[in-house]
């Protein structure tokens, strides 16, 4: 642009160069104030994050703490169910033991109540009888 026409817009170079450096200067402050709210939003965005996995990592460890008491309740239990069942298993042997001990004797009460069942027999048999000799000998005497 040569005078006249600066003369003619009304503008000359000096105040060009302050409009430029006025405009200039506005974008950056706003760029300085983007660049301010932008880290400000990304430290906030981190710190939540960070809360969130600091209260996630709390509840998965409180849960795997729950979970080994679980576990060491259950192997106290299963200790105790492993002693009265070795208490149970001895118990049984003992027995086994005893009636193996018993058995010739049951044995021989097996025999006894045979033999005691064919007696019956026999005395009923020899009741019949004498019931039949009675009435014969009575049928006699009254002859």
């Amino acid at each position: 642009m040569d005078e006249s026409e600066q003369t003619i817009l009304g503008v000359d170079e000096g105040e060009q160069s302050v409009n430029e450096l006025k405009s200039q200067s506005a974008a950056d402050v706003e760029n300085t104030d983007n660049t301010a709210r932008l880290n400000r939003v990304s430290h906030e965005l981190f710190n939540k994050l960070a809360d969130y996995m600091q209260t996630e990592l709390s509840g998965t460890k409180d849960t795997y703490a729950m979970l080994e008491e679980l576990n060491g309740i259950a192997l106290d239990q299963y200790s105790s169910l492993t002693h009265s069942t070795s208490q149970i298993k001895d118990s049984l042997d003992e027995l086994d033991v005893k009636y193996k001990l018993l058995l010739p004797y049951l044995e021989q009460l097996n025999q006894l109540d045979v033999s005691v069942a064919s007696l019956e027999q026999a005395t009923l048999r020899l009741d019949a009888y004498t019931k039949v000799l009675e009435s014969k000998f009575k049928k006699l005497e009254k002859r």
